[in-house]
């Protein structure tokens, strides 16, 4: 497993775990108003970690899906021959029925419920982090308003 953990670009190996160890979703889209320039040197880290967790989660997501149609089959298989060799006549339902309770098919279909959820959390991330990047831009530019507005002083 520890090679999920890893890419190679252009032959070199580069270590992903610091792009998303600490990573907390609710903070992360969060924009501290006192440091904007540590908030702008952050953003491009931040998406690049939530990317790739999204084609991760996605990627688990659908190995999971594969695993569970390749088990469907096989399950669908086996109950129709096991209908057979008891003399009962097989309805789709009840070979349906009988696959989706099975215990295997009930896990992976957990499984692939809570693969979907990371999928969908991490590309609403993504999406949150695009808008975070929009308003720096804009809190950035109020900034450099303000800072440089000249102040007037009257006199009383």
């Amino acid at each position: 497993m520890e090679e999920e953990h890893f890419i190679r670009i252009d032959h070199r190996e580069f270590d992903l775990r610091p792009l998303y160890k600490e990573l907390d979703p609710i903070s992360d889209v969060r924009i501290d108003q006192s440091d904007l320039t540590h908030e702008f040197l952050r953003q491009a880290g931040l998406v690049a970690a939530y990317g790739y967790l999204t084609a991760e989660a996605e990627k688990q997501e659908k190995l999971i899906e594969y695993q569970l149609d390749r088990l469907y089959a096989v399950l669908d298989q086996q109950t129709r021959q096991d209908f057979v060799a008891a003399g009962e006549k097989a309805t789709e339902t009840k070979i349906r029925n009988v696959v989706i309770t099975h215990k295997e098919y009930q896990e992976l279909k957990l499984d692939s419920i809570e693969a979907h959820k990371n999928t969908k959390l991490f590309k609403a991330t993504c999406t949150a982090l695009s808008h975070k990047l929009q308003a720096l831009i804009n809190a950035g530019a109020d900034h450099r308003k303000s800072s440089n507005e000249p102040t007037i002083l009257r006199e009383k």
